[in-house]
Order: structure tokens, then sequence, then C-alpha cells
């Protein structure tokens, strides 16, 4: 029997620009390589890129993630963050009972926003 995993999967909104898509893929392997925590870390994403956020919580599952955290890759509370994502994952929740799925706070809400900001503001000055 394989060991379960935790997991952070990484949600984005998605873009037409498959360039930007692709920053956030590179997001998730840079997580990837400096994490200690998680034996898989993932990006999907909300709507017109791929995987889906359904996609992205099968292929963790897949890969024997026991412990799935969610993590909205989102600057504000908007909709998305505040109905669509929870509206999907609470959905997945349900098909996956064995599995541990749970959300973490977006993005933009983690109060080290404030000095990233700061910080990039002061250097390029």
């Amino acid at each position: 029997m394989n060991k379960k995993k935790k997991a952070l999967l990484v949600v984005a909104h998605g873009s037409r620009k498959k360039v930007s898509n692709i920053e956030i893929h590179q997001l998730a392997n840079n997580i990837s390589l400096k994490s200690e925590v998680f034996d898989i870390v993932e990006a999907c994403f909300l709507e017109i890129a791929t995987p889906s956020i359904q996609d992205g919580i099968q292929s963790c599952i897949e890969n024997d993630a026991s412990e799935i955290l969610i993590m909205p890759y989102f600057l504000a509370a908007g909709m998305h963050v505040i109905v669509d994502i929870p509206t999907i994952v609470d959905k997945e929740r349900l098909k996956h009972k064995g599995v541990t799925i749970k959300s973490l706070p977006y993005f933009g809400s983690s109060p080290v926003i404030v000095d990233i900001l700061k910080t990039l503001a002061e250097n390029n000055t």
C-alpha cells in the first residue's frame, strides 16, 4: 500500500494567454521545490485553462494524497473566492469522502502581502 501524501493545490483564475497559465504551473513547481511539508504541489484553474479544480483534486488523489489543501491564488475576495471556489470544493468533498480537502485563506488575505508590496515598491524607486 502506498504512503498517503499531503498535497497543495494552487487555484488560479485561468487565462486565455497561455504564458500566464504557465506562470502558475511554474509557481507550483517552485513551491514544490522549496516545500518540506507537501509531497504534491499542483496548479489548477477555476475557468478558461486546464486542469480544472476538479481535475486537480483528482490528480492529487491519484498520486495518493490523503489531504489536499486548496490555496486560492487571488488578491481580493470577489465572487470567485467567496462563492465559486468554495462551491466546487464542497462538491468535491462529497465525492471524495476518504480524503481531507481543506480550503486555505486566499493569497491576498495574507498579512505578508503588505511587506511584499512595500519591498517591491521600495526596491524599484
